[in-house]
């Protein structure tokens, strides 16, 4: 199981919830929130497509659902699978800017570590 320092900004990551074990993507390290990764397209989690072709860890094509940012634990985390490619994190970015479900005050600090993260990538 990863230490708290293992996980950092954009890692997707095996969990297990209380029912099922799922995936996420982090998407605010310091403060632990994710986005789950679902298996089925779903309009009203604002989600949008990722293609098990760019990622070793995917068996077939998922959504991440942008509608929420999960508060969750480290002690739930299975193991690291990976991290998303830059281009699926600029849609996040959109995802998150454009939320309308998101509250403002958590908007602004993921879209503030979202553009650090990007920025010292692209250079």
């Amino acid at each position: 199981m990863p230490n708290i320092s293992d996980v950092i900004l954009m890692d997707v990551s095996k969990i297990m919830p209380e029912r099922t074990t799922k995936y996420c993507v982090c998407i605010s390290a310091g403060n632990d929130r994710y986005f789950y990764i679902n298996s089925e397209h779903r309009e009203m989690y604002d989600d949008f497509k990722i293609n098990a072709s760019d990622y070793d860890f995917l068996k077939y094509d998922s959504y991440v659902g942008c509608h929420e940012a999960y508060l969750l634990g480290k002690e739930l985390i299975i193991r690291k699978l990976g991290n998303l490619n830059y281009d699926d994190m600029l849609k996040i970015l959109d995802k998150v800017q454009n939320s309308k479900r998101i509250a403002k005050v958590e908007q602004k600090a993921l879209i503030l570590e979202f553009e650090t993260w990007l920025a010292d990538r692209k250079g």
